[in-house]
């Protein structure tokens, strides 16, 4: 009897390390995060100028493609044209969205991979314009008060690719630069920009 346990013991050793090398050890988590410039797209370029990006999020992989929950941040500051037609000193025109975002992987294993990457969500789009004001202390020539602000939340979507590079192993993380359209619709035309970030893949 021992001897029957013992041959069938070393008998499964072979198929417990099949089982282990191809079970399914490619799905596995990954995400990122970055930052850039951004560049707004006409409507909106007229009264924005470019401006700064962050971005970031996390999800599952599975060989060439994934699915990532991701979260952008970008601020442009207004155009002294667009200040002027309110009377403000100061403003900016701030944009987040949370969206859910396929990715296709082009060569996920090789020492450059090109993906393509999109999505939709939820979008915001933050306005304040800033006056001066005078008060008593020794720098209140720096003072700025807020004259309006105004938060609008909308549906969007995005589209974009980027190029990965393999810092060491092809498991290891990586250095990626990408560039995506977004697209907020709001009244209108709706609201585009183009950020282009670079960061770090894991």
């Amino acid at each position: 009897m021992k001897t029957l346990v013992v041959v069938f013991v070393l008998a499964a050793l072979p198929a417990a390390a099949q089982w282990r090398r191809f079970g399914d050890p490619e799905l596995r988590p990954t995400g990122y995060f970055g930052a850039g410039v951004s560049a707004p797209i006409n409507p909106v370029a007229s009264r924005l100028n470019t401006g700064w990006n962050l971005a970031g999020g996390g999800g599952l992989e599975y060989r060439y493609v994934g699915l990532l929950l991701s979260g952008t941040f970008n601020d442009f500051g207004l155009t002294r044209s667009a200040l002027n037609r309110v009377g403000a000193r100061r403003g900016d025109q701030k944009y987040w969205s949370v969206t859910v975002d396929p990715v296709v992987h082009i060569n996920p294993r090789g020492p450059v991979d090109f993906y393509l990457t999109g999505g939709a969500g939820i979008y915001g789009q933050l306005t304040t314009y800033r006056a001066s004001f005078r008060g008593d202390g020794p720098f209140s020539d720096n003072n700025y008060d807020v004259l309006s602000s105004n938060h609008v939340i909308r549906p969007g979507a995005n589209l974009g690719a980027g190029f990965a590079f393999h810092i060491r192993d092809e498991r290891g993380p990586k250095v990626f630069v990408e560039s995506r359209f977004h697209h907020m619709f709001t009244r209108g035309s709706g609201a585009s920009f183009v950020p282009v970030t670079v960061g770090v893949r894991f």
